[in-house]
């Protein structure tokens, strides 16, 4: 006797296109293209999108940069062993003028465009480079993300700068539409940095690059010290669903180095303090190259 197969209900009719319940990737809701167009941020959407990246002109006057300026490197000089006078970190709360530029709604706007609602403060730091200040490779800034990316962008960059960018002053260098690789680049791109353009814009600027975009910097060559400012947000995704920030230090003291880096006080890149001027540089280098060992 032939066994009767039982049959499976049917699935969803082909034929029918069916909703697509998430927005899509880089996609704009009606509230953002409504206050973006107000803004003057809306037309940079489709270009950050396609290219990777985007610069809006003019964000910041000068006597506004001119104070973030004197700041950074004043707060800088506290900064310990090789980040002294080169790096200044957790910049939030150390003077309320910073308070001005990330809560900036032209900032917020190409943020929320790029990684959505809600996005999180991931680093606010200020770098200097001196004269002869040398190449900083080509990297991405998702590098602990494993390839291929997501097609949606987990983190953007915000860079201002605090004199102009011109080629000679050390500028951002950026590879546009790298981020459609969504990967890491290779030592021999690394290398070769075939279509790298330079960033040039005027002080105040705001240049945004998106996580999976490859980008480094030029050597500066003319005098004086290069000064830019870094915000960088990431989705709010990649909050904890619990706060443990209640747990303090002295808590904290007793226990194994493996629970202080589950509650992000400590990893691999060293803990980062107002006073450290940020991770530790060298294995930062390294997980770009993904050879950290």
């Amino acid at each position: 006797m032939k066994q009767k197969i039982k049959e499976f209900p049917p699935g969803p009719d082909k034929s029918q296109k069916r909703k697509y319940i998430s927005p899509k990737p880089l996609s704009v809701s009606k509230s953002l293209a409504k206050t973006s167009k107000e803004l003057g941020t809306f037309k940079h959407f489709s270009f950050l999108k396609k290219e990777g990246y985007c610069i809006i002109e003019n964000v910041f006057d000068d006597d506004f940069v001119a104070k973030i300026r004197e700041k950074i490197l004043s707060l800088a000089r506290n900064s310990q062993g090789d980040f002294k006078n080169l790096s200044a970190a957790m910049l939030l709360g150390r003077d309320p003028i910073f308070e001005d530029v990330v809560t900036n709604l032209k900032l917020l706007s190409i943020v929320e465009f790029a990684v959505g609602k809600g996005a999180l403060l991931s680093q606010l730091l200020g770098g200097i480079r001196p004269q002869g200040g040398g190449n900083f490779e080509i990297h991405i800034d998702s590098a602990w993300t494993p390839s291929p990316l997501p097609e949606y962008p987990l983190m953007i960059t915000a860079c201002m700068p605090c004199e102009d960018f011109t080629l000679e002053a050390g500028p951002t260098k950026v590879i546009p539409r790298s981020h459609l690789h969504r990967r890491q680049p290779y030592p021999d791109e690394i290398r070769k940095e075939d279509g790298a353009i330079p960033i040039l814009c005027k002080k105040g600027s705001l240049v945004f690059w998106l996580g999976s975009t490859w980008h480094g910097n030029y050597p500066r060559v003319s005098q004086g010290k290069r000064v830019v400012l870094h915000i960088s947000f990431s989705r709010l995704m990649m909050r904890p669903i619990e706060n443990y920030d209640y747990l303090d230090e002295e808590w904290l003291k007793d226990k194994p180095k493996s629970m202080r880096s589950m509650l992000g006080r400590e990893d691999f890149l060293g803990t980062s303090t107002e006073y450290s001027g940020g991770t530790d540089r060298s294995k930062t280098i390294k997980t770009f190259n993904q050879s950290l060992s």
